[in-house]
């Protein structure tokens, strides 16, 4: 047990030099190499300041004087040779609701996490509106509330404690990050009295993963504490779920370091993993020590951090500021599906040409699935081109994809009324269909298709022969083309009613 501790303990107290960035962009709002002057860590104005600053000021939170919401007394700390929470640049706070441990950290504007700076969100805070289902405005970079919790646990039950609390905001020229710490679970009310006292001059909510794990959790904890939390006005943007769809096909995972890592170009250094934060608060437990937890407070601040980065590179893809000759075919696709998603139709366009400008070889696999999204717009045209593309790239393969066929032979027969081609295409994804089943196992699917492509086949050659037979009587060719779209509708409704009646019997 001994030697387990020491470990942990080694873990708590990473090596100074915070984390390592990375810079190569050249995309406008991110950084070069060159200019990268990073604090990486607090930085050195303010780092580790002892007493909290609330929202709206710089040093004391008006939710900190007397006579403001929460009626806080106003007995703040100074800094001691023996304050033991100095390890971790934090320091006990006094209530009239009890006490409280608080780190509070102070980064420039200019400050850069990875390649991006943190105040370049303050013009471009506007694009987070995509976000928003209902639209409801975003008033400023100073609305949104950046939040990431450290848990005993995974689960949502209420034995599950957020024992650490971490905010980030946007307060005139700076972005300030506070951390609440409970040392036991008495200080937790007043820890929840401070959050609460915060609230009301937010509007948004940032986090990650945080709609389904951390803000529930958190609300779980007001109600085991007889407090209201009133978050119906509040928006949540939760960025997991943009990350996921713009990235989980070209990243191994989709958690924030790696993401950070790859897309931010921040690299942490000796950081404390969160899934170690519950053993190392149940150390400092039962060992009152508080240098276990600096890792953790570190940790936890880079996430804060993590989200105001994510925050400025979601803004600038949305404002349409990217470098696509740096990214992937499937980031490329991604990237256009996502801002199609988002509402920004001219941006995916654009994301989608620069697609197809590359050659076939690399942007002939993402033929489908654009052309499967043109039609899902109506967008006939661009879908029957893709489509045609496919096509033509797969023709005479052994194995080759049956969707831009049978496509085309939907297209064809119920959109162009070509028989003909439509016929053609059906027959030739036959033919692939049958290929595919001598070279693999017996394949429900397969046979499914293969079956319903049968069926195809036999409704356009019938559907030919009886247009064939009426332009042979001298029938002008639109009356032909009405008499099959009514024979087709009337033999369509009587199957309807036979099976209909066969249901009801």
């Amino acid at each position: 047990m001994s030697l387990l501790r020491e470990r942990l303990k080694r873990l708590a107290k990473p090596h100074a030099g915070g984390a390592a960035q990375r810079a190569d962009s050249s995309v406008p709002g991110e950084t070069q190499g060159d200019e990268l002057q990073c604090d990486s860590g607090l930085s050195s104005e303010s780092a580790g300041v002892p007493f909290p600053a609330g929202p709206g000021a710089s040093s004391e939170p008006e939710a900190l004087k007397s006579g403001s919401v929460g009626e806080w007394n106003n007995q703040l700390p100074e800094r001691e040779s023996n304050n033991e929470w100095a390890v971790c640049g934090a320091a006990l706070i006094d209530t009239e609701f009890g006490s409280f441990v608080m780190r509070r950290t102070t980064y420039p504007l200019g400050h850069l996490h990875g390649r991006y700076r943190l105040g370049d969100l303050d013009e471009l805070s506007g694009e987070l509106q995509a976000f928003i289902e209902d639209g409801q405005a975003l008033d400023g970079s100073e609305t949104l509330l950046f939040f990431d919790t450290e848990t005993t646990g995974l689960g949502h039950g209420a034995g599950n404690v957020p024992f650490m609390l971490g905010f980030g905001y946007y307060d005139r020229q700076s972005f300030v990050i506070e951390q609440l710490f409970m040392r036991n679970p008495a200080e937790e009310f007043a820890m929840l009295k401070y959050l609460e006292s915060m609230m009301p001059r937010f509007t948004h909510l940032v986090s990650y993963n945080g709609r389904s794990f951390d803000w529930p959790i958190l609300k779980n904890r007001f109600v085991m504490n007889r407090l209201k939390l009133d978050d119906r006005r509040l928006k949540h943007l939760d960025f997991l779920y943009a990350s996921r769809s713009l990235w989980r096909h070209t990243l191994p995972s989709c958690r924030l370091g790696k993401v950070e890592e790859e897309k931010l170009g921040f690299t942490r250094t000796d950081d404390v993993p969160g899934s170690l934060a519950p053993t190392l608060y149940f150390l400092y437990l039962a060992e009152k020590d508080a240098s276990v937890l600096k890792g953790v407070f570190e940790h936890n601040e880079q996430d804060i951090l993590s989200l105001a980065g994510l925050s400025v590179l979601f803004s600038y893809r949305l404002n349409g500021v990217w470098d696509a000759e740096r990214m992937e075919e499937e980031e490329l696709y991604r990237l256009g599906l996502w801002l199609d998603k988002m509402g920004k139709e001219d941006l995916s366009e654009r994301v989608f040409e620069s697609l197809l400008e590359r050659p076939d070889r690399e942007s002939g696999r993402y033929w489908n699935g654009l052309a499967g999204h043109y039609k899902q717009k109506g967008d006939w045209n661009k879908a029957v081109l893709l489509w045609h593309r496919a096509a033509d790239e797969l023709a005479g393969q052994s194995i080759a994809s049956l969707e831009p066929f049978v496509e085309l032979a939907k297209y064809y027969e119920h959109r162009s009324k070509d028989f003909v081609e439509a016929l053609r295409y059906a027959e030739e994804a036959q033919r692939l269909a049958w290929k595919r089943a001598s070279l693999q196992r017996r394949d429900a699917k397969l046979k499914a298709l293969s079956d319903e492509l049968r069926k195809r086949i036999e409704r356009l050659r019938d559907k030919q022969t009886r247009l064939d037979l009426l332009e042979a009587s001298g029938v002008e060719p639109h009356v032909v083309q009405n008499e099959v779209r009514s024979r087709t509708k009337a033999r369509s409704d009587s199957r309807s009613t036979v099976t209909q009646g066969t249901m009801t019997f």
